[in-house]
């Protein structure tokens, strides 16, 4: 939770504030494609990416006359090692996880014409403008679910 929410007001106030001063730079704040619409299983962290959406649209618009860009990168799924943690095997996944090298390289250039959020990923895109949010959050529940149920119980010593 402190990682999701303090730390990217921490380095926006910080790093803001520089960029801020030399009248030009941008952050990007990673945030999470649905995480507005609380994302079931993982609801803590859900609710700390929406924070950070929240947090970098508002500075996109209090920093843009100061002449500092702010995109928030709202992911969906990216091959890392956070999808091991949450027990999905990219290999058997509904949709293949996005590249990380795609998913950096459209956060970088959402940032470079200074646009608010980006969501990476055409197909992401079209999903989140066309799936309702009921039937997001009923799809990430059951793929989550289902990724946990799968993992190994941990030893107990």
């Amino acid at each position: 939770m402190r990682l999701n929410t303090m730390a990217h007001l921490d380095i926006a106030h910080h790093f803001g504030a520089k960029l801020a001063k030399r009248g030009r730079g941008g952050l990007i704040l990673v945030g999470a494609m649905g995480a507005e619409n609380g994302i079931p299983r993982i609801a803590n962290d859900g609710a700390a990416k929406a924070y950070v959406h929240s947090l970098g649209e508002a500075l996109h618009y209090e920093f843009k006359p100061l002449g500092v860009y702010v995109t928030v990168l709202a992911a969906g799924f990216t091959n890392t090692e956070v999808l091991e943690k949450f027990g999905f095997d990219p290999k058997t996944m509904p949709m293949k996880p996005m590249s990380v090298e795609q998913c950096v390289s459209e956060g970088l250039n959402a940032l470079r014409v200074n646009q608010s959020r980006i969501i990476p990923g055409r197909l992401n895109r079209i999903m989140n403008a066309l799936v309702p949010a009921s039937v997001a959050r009923k799809m990430e529940a059951d793929m989550i679910g289902k990724a946990q149920a799968s993992r190994p119980a941990p030893a107990i010593a």
